[in-house]
């Protein structure tokens, strides 16, 4: 033990006082005892013991009283256990994890996680004088501050919310000697324990781990469509993926469907434990404009990830050129009973190529002689991304069509064909899990009875063999190609050579490879992870202006480029609200978007403190893992290592039990 002020054990002189008036009550007149008051002798020796007892007892506590008081203001301490030196007191930075984790329950208390770790903040700062100085980081970068005093801290922390992102990435960079206190939950899905390698050594680290009563939330994992071509006042399904990161099962998870503020769907959903689980749920997108929708679930303590949000438009028209040679009217009255087909159909020789350049699927279908500037064409269509079709002709020009095979780069050819009625070769039955056949079948039957063609074209190594002949042959087979794609049929849609076009699996065939070519420009979603979006911008909007995110009154501009007709931009750090924003465009509103927190935040693990103390190497004693405590505990043993024990407060207390103690023996002895 060491004292502060050594020169106050001076005072200590003052004990002689109570000693002096015990010693000057104790002179009295000699008493002289007569023969008649022998019998009450005892009893008055009796009386005399315990004032005696009495006197020693309150001066014994006058003089101790005046002993502490005396060591109170020498200021007595039990120095610091640490045997380096430590940082600068003067300069503290405070890390408080206010994600969105920190809304778990406390093991201890019935509190949030945040509320425990600004309690323990805020007693931390008691331990520094007033002079202190000190910065304070969070999960939001808008909460760094700057320097504070000690009442601007406190008041800061005091006001903490609930935001995304996480403050390990906002810690000092410096190369001062502080001390850099990070109050967190230490989540195993967040937490990077390189990121403190890097700090400066100088710095003194100390990690508050704060425990979390259980780690169980459920979360919306995703959310995507049976289709991606979205229907107006169609029948349409989503998927919802939900994840249940506890380890007890959860029975009964509401889940309700909203649609621009309006319920369309609820349904209760029982998950496993630490399992993914997926539901479905019918819905109509009403209207021509964009749909804000949003899915909910009842879930808690932890909260934030209980909506996600997204955003629906009817798709646009499917542009579907036809490429023919002669009369024919079977692609124009089977695209016709969709709306949102658009198909126009051109004679070989008469070919508008700006309009089949701009269309989402070109069909050729059964022309005879390939023409090198069409097939010129259609190679630069393929390549560009776009979606064609060929069904061959019953009397092909070889010559021709191996210099379209030769320009797309497949290995295909026209087989000989023979006078007369050509054979023909069932078609097997469709493989249900191939994607091609998504939503097609209610019930598969295996045993359906399938068309027949005789092939006029032979292929091998395709991307997909969507269907086949039952000896193996492939008889309508997708190519990847570029950014683009080639569907090949191996017959005519002629009677004569082919009788799908008179079997029920012809309307959706001829459908889904009309639907293969859109591509949904704009996700149903984005996550708020700084993330770059890609959006394509038509000619007419390509005017001069810089496009803004806006919600309500909040306007951000995010970094951007336009480039080969697209909008390239990244997510704004500032944007840490979860929801719908407009990305406009002066005053004309370009489209609107959907963002959604990350979902590291929603798994609850938590690293413990002796897994904390294991990543960092024995040479790395500035770094410092307390246990799990409420903030008297933290407390103590930080100053302990680092101020020593300060005993002056235990010295006041002791005066004031013995100055209690003499008062009740004068009073009640």
């Amino acid at each position: 033990m060491a004292l502060l002020y050594p020169t106050f054990l001076f005072a200590l002189a003052a004990t002689s006082i109570p000693i002096i008036l015990h010693l000057a009550q104790l002179r009295k007149a000699k008493r002289v005892e007569f023969s008649n008051v022998r019998l009450i002798k005892t009893s008055k020796d009796i009386t005399a013991s315990q004032r005696n007892l009495k006197e020693i007892l309150i001066l014994i506590c006058r003089i101790l009283f005046i002993v502490f008081l005396v060591l109170a203001f020498a200021q007595p301490f039990l120095p610091a256990s640490d045997s380096f030196v430590p940082a600068d007191a003067s300069q503290v930075s405070v890390v408080v994890d206010n994600s969105f984790s920190m809304q778990n329950t406390h093991a201890e208390e019935d509190v949030p996680l945040l509320t425990a770790a600004t309690e323990q903040a805020q007693s931390m700062l008691d331990l520094f004088p007033s002079s202190a100085t000190f910065r304070l980081f969070t999960a939001a970068q808008s909460n760094q501050r700057g320097i504070l005093d000690k009442s601007a801290a406190s008041s800061l922390i005091n006001d903490l919310n609930y935001a995304s992102g996480s403050g390990f990435q906002l810690l000092p960079r410096e190369r001062t000697a502080e001390h850099v206190f990070i109050f967190s939950d230490f989540q195993r899905s967040t937490f990077q324990p390189a990121s403190l390698s890097e700090a400066d050594s100088t710095k003194q680290i100390h990690l508050v781990p704060i425990k979390a009563a259980s780690i169980a939330n459920v979360v919306i994992d995703s959310i995507y469509l049976e289709d991606e071509f979205i229907r107006p006042a169609g029948e349409n399904l989503l998927h919802i993926q939900l994840y249940n990161a506890g380890t007890e099962a959860v029975e009964d998870c509401n889940v309700k469907l909203i649609v621009n503020e309006r319920q369309v769907a609820a349904l209760s959903v029982d998950l496993p434990a630490q399992q993914l689980t997926e539901t479905t749920v019918n819905f109509s997108v009403l209207g021509s404009g964009v749909n804000k929708a949003y899915v909910l679930i009842e879930d808690y303590p932890v909260e934030f990830d209980n909506v996600y949000h997204f955003v629906m438009a009817p798709s646009s028209n499917i542009e579907i050129v036809e490429i023919t040679e002669g009369s024919t009217d079977l692609l124009p009255r089977l695209y016709r009973n969709e709306s949102f087909f658009r198909l126009t159909q051109f004679q070989q020789n008469n070919v508008d190529y700006a309009r089949a350049a701009a269309a989402h699927t070109v069909i050729l279908h059964g022309i005879k002689n390939i023409s090198s500037a069409l097939a010129s064409t259609l190679a630069t269509f393929v390549k560009g991304g776009g979606t064609l079709v060929i069904v061959p002709s019953g009397q092909p020009d070889n010559a021709s069509y191996n210099s379209l095979m030769q320009d797309l780069n497949i290995a295909a050819s026209l087989t000989a064909t023979t006078a007369g009625e050509p054979v023909k070769t069932a078609v097997a039955a469709p493989d249900p899990a191939n994607p091609f056949f998504k939503s097609i079948f209610s019930e598969f039957d295996p045993k359906m009875q399938m068309p027949a063609a005789a092939r006029t074209m032979a292929w091998s190594r395709a991307s997909d063999d969507i269907l086949r002949f039952r000896g193996g042959s492939p008889f309508l087979s997708r190519f990847s190609r570029g950014n683009g794609q080639v569907f090949l049929l191996a017959a005519p849609l002629e009677g004569r050579f082919n009788e799908l076009q008179n079997h029920a699996l012809f309307v959706p065939v001829m459908y889904k490879l009309a639907i293969a070519s859109y591509k949904q420009e704009q996700q149903l979603s984005y996550a708020l992870d700084g993330a770059t979006v890609s959006l394509p911008v038509t000619a007419p909007r390509r005017q001069e202006g810089i496009f803004k995110l806006t919600q309500d009154s909040l306007e951000f501009i995010p970094e951007q480029q336009l480039r080969g007709g697209n909008l390239y931009f990244t997510i704004p750090d500032a944007i840490d609200q979860a929801g719908f924003y407009d990305l406009r465009l002066g005053d004309s509103t370009f489209t609107t978007l959907a963002f959604n927190y990350p979902k590291k935040e929603s798994l609850l693990e938590q690293y413990t403190p002796d897994e904390l103390r294991s990543f960092f190497k024995p040479s790395q004693q500035n770094v410092h893992v307390y246990n799990y405590g409420d903030a008297f505990s933290v407390q103590g043993e930080f100053e302990k290592r680092y101020f020593g024990v300060k005993l002056w407060k235990y010295c006041l207390i002791l005066c004031l039990i013995f100055l209690m103690a003499e008062i009740a023996l004068i009073r009640f002895f």
